[in-house]
């Protein structure tokens, strides 16, 4: 039936009246007779599906994915399956800009952001990344003809990006990315729901944890800490040999809502850390460690990005004065809470909250963090994006007292990652990596229990998707997590 449709398809796009002119089949074959009829009927269905759809491309202008409503990966199924509510977010039409300038106090550039960029996504040595809403992309293209700013259109239509972030990579794509190593062990666990080869509900990572408790129950326990406004559990998963003299180091991700990469980036590098551990592979240094992974620090947002909108940053506290959800985990850190960096509007992405510890997301990373301050070796924390390896601290251009070991060890987890993958991070005080964070928890946790190593780590990209990353780049950012752990792991003394 696939067959006689494209058949019958082809033969409308191409008649001329010509009887000379060669039929075109599927890849745009030339083909004189119907010999090669058989190798059609060896494709499955998807592919046949897939392969019409390449081939046919080529003859008309229109992007022929509007009218794909079968493959799983067209945005008709992926709305289907996961954004089908009425109330669900869109963002047709929205852009995101790169400005090859980093100085923001010019009043030009002041100007446009406040009357053009719906958000500051980002700012990284490439410049700064705007999200920019459809009804100003016009007039914010005439204001940019008339400055000296350059830019450059990083996604041209967000809607698009955001149905890119709910495919799944296929065999074949996953061959291509991962090469002869796609039989990894760790990334085809027995019983467990990931596969790191698509983005992951919050259950699914949940129940990747019991798994790694069943499967490893030598090594891991998982602590529940504490619990959502949305009743949720804030579950962590400690992996130790239980040797009460090691250091413990703490390592957490999500804790921004649309960041979808590091959650699952951390995921991998636990599920390579067990996989190793029980066969005997790790190295010394990461046996002699009490690992401590909150892979989910911020579940009710993260869900809620996964299901209404994509771009949701902060948690789902409600402010009944203002009628606006959410609280920015991240600015709710009582270490400079308040200042310059966040804001008191309920309704902003960086909404500090009504005071600091007043979400209990963060209250429980707190008690948790306490409880550890006598052996706590190292905090680190998973975000997206921009690829950077910073320290505190992010209120302010300050030093802290131990900044030349953060910097030596930040420097050596960079050489680590251009080994691995060529990947290229900058290093640096958060303030100078990222202006002023005030109310972070990493800033928290220096001053007031002072490990030996505290970082934040910006995983993927410089700007290119932001914070919607097709999940083809999930293996490459879990080695970059893992390795980075294992950095930490090595320097801890």
């Amino acid at each position: 039936m696939m067959l006689i449709l494209a058949l019958g398809l082809l033969g409308v796009l191409s008649s001329s009246g010509d009887s000379n002119v060669p039929l075109v089949l599927w890849r745009s074959v030339n083909v004189s007779g119907l010999a090669i009829l058989p190798d059609l009927w060896m494709l499955n269905g998807s592919e046949l599906y897939e392969a019409t759809f390449e081939s046919l491309q080529w003859l008309v202008p229109t992007d022929l994915r509007r009218f794909d409503f079968i493959s799983p990966g067209s945005t008709y199924q992926i709305n289907r399956r996961y954004r089908n509510d009425a109330s669900v977010h869109r963002y047709y039409g929205y852009q995101l800009w790169k400005l090859h300038e980093t100085r923001l106090g010019q009043p030009k550039l002041r100007a446009f952001i406040r009357h053009f960029g719906s958000e500051v996504w980002n700012v990284n040595q490439d410049g700064i990344d705007i999200l920019v809403e459809h009804k100003n992309v016009e007039a914010a293209q005439q204001y940019m003809e008339k400055t000296a700013f350059s830019y450059n259109i990083m996604i041209d239509d967000i809607e698009t990006a955001i149905d890119e972030t709910y495919t799944e990579v296929s065999d074949t794509d996953a061959a291509d990315i991962l090469g002869t190593n796609y039989s990894l062990p760790w990334l085809n666990r027995e019983g467990s729901l990931l596969t790191w080869r698509r983005y992951h509900d919050q259950a699914d990572i949940q129940q990747f944890l019991q798994n790694i408790l069943e499967t490893h129950s030598d090594l891991a326990e998982i602590i529940q800490i504490g619990i959502t406004r949305n009743k949720r559990p804030l579950e962590v998963i400690r992996v130790s040999n239980g040797n009460p003299k090691n250091w413990a180091v703490f390592v957490d991700a999500g804790m921004q809502a649309r960041d979808w990469l590091s959650p699952a980036a951390l995921t991998y590098a636990i599920s390579k850390l067990t996989w190793l551990w029980g066969q005997g592979r790790v190295e010394k240094s990461m046996r002699n460690i009490d690992w401590y992974f909150l892979p989910l620090a911020n579940p009710d947002g993260y869900q809620y990005s996964r299901l209404t909108d994509r771009l949701w940053t902060k948690n789902r506290n409600y402010d009944s004065e203002s009628g606006c959800y959410g609280v920015n985990l991240d600015r709710n850190f009582d270490y400079a809470w308040g200042q310059a960096g966040s804001t008191s509007n309920p309704c902003k992405n960086l909404y500090h909250g009504a005071k600091s510890f007043s979400e209990p997301e963060t209250r429980a990373m707190r008690n948790f963090l306490l409880g550890m301050r006598d052996y706590l070796g190292a905090y680190v924390s998973f975000g997206g994006y921009g690829q950077a390896v910073t320290y505190p601290w992010g209120d302010a251009d300050f030093l802290t007292p131990n900044q030349r070991e953060l910097r030596h060890t930040a420097r050596q987890a960079i050489l680590n990652f251009r080994r691995l993958n060529h990947a290229e991070y900058s290093l640096g005080s958060s303030y100078r990596q990222k202006l002023a964070r005030p109310g972070n928890a990493a800033d928290w946790v220096q001053d007031r229990i002072e490990p030996q190593f505290v970082y934040n780590v910006f995983l993927k990209d410089q700007g290119r998707y932001g914070y919607l990353m097709p999940p083809h780049y999930i293996p490459e950012s879990g080695e970059e997590a893992f390795e980075f752990i294992r950095t930490i792991a090595q320097q801890l003394q």
